[in-house]
């Protein structure tokens, strides 16, 4: 019971960081990415760095869209400022699409979390030739299994790379749809 008051109170707190609903239709994604939503997602003002979004289903610590919008060559996906010893990797315009999934796995397992890469292959992704990924990740806060999916590319030397994670218990199979219609409808803009 005591985990469940743990996600109910981060839901909560969640809440509290600025949420707003987007959608259905046309939204526009940090001034460089359109897509078109077939529903509402709930957007919380807690972006990673200023070309980051994060979205929700079903609240934070069960589900999540992150958008890494316009990535440029020598930028990082976050900063890490309390860890010194341990900073993502800065993006590289000539990174191929496994370094930049392991340029994700070092994000994704800043905070001690386990990550596991599942599959990588080519993929169409916003008009053009992109790559799709799927991994896991086992939470070390929470110890929650997680299920993963991402889609990215390179475009005019900036990285654009969206990554949906949920709950593998149920809430990844509920929603992963909803995220590949998403992805289906992605438009770079400019």
């Amino acid at each position: 019971m005591s985990r469940w008051l743990l996600l109910l109170l981060l839901t909560l707190l969640a809440g509290c960081a600025g949420m707003a609903k987007v959608g259905p239709g046309e939204v526009t994604v940090r001034d460089s990415l359109a897509v078109t939503l077939d529903g509402a997602w709930n957007q919380y003002a807690i972006g990673l760095t200023r070309k980051s979004e994060v979205w929700t289903l079903d609240g934070l610590p069960l589900d999540r869209l992150v958008f890494f919008v316009g990535i440029a060559d020598g930028e990082a996906l976050a900063e890490l400022g309390q860890r010194k010893d341990r900073q993502i990797p800065k993006f590289r315009a000539g990174m191929q699409a496994h370094e930049v999934v392991e340029m994700y796995e070092v994000f994704a397992t800043h905070d001690g979390s386990s990550f596991q890469r599942l599959k990588l292959a080519p993929a169409p992704f916003a008009g053009g030739d992109g790559f799709r990924f799927e991994f896991s990740r086992v939470r070390k806060g929470d110890e929650l299994d997680m299920r993963g999916i991402g889609y990215g590319a390179i475009r005019a030397g900036k990285l654009y790379l969206l990554i949906f994670e949920a709950a593998s218990s149920h809430y990844y199979a509920r929603n992963v749809g909803r995220f590949e219609a998403v992805v289906q409808s992605v438009r770079i803009r400019g």
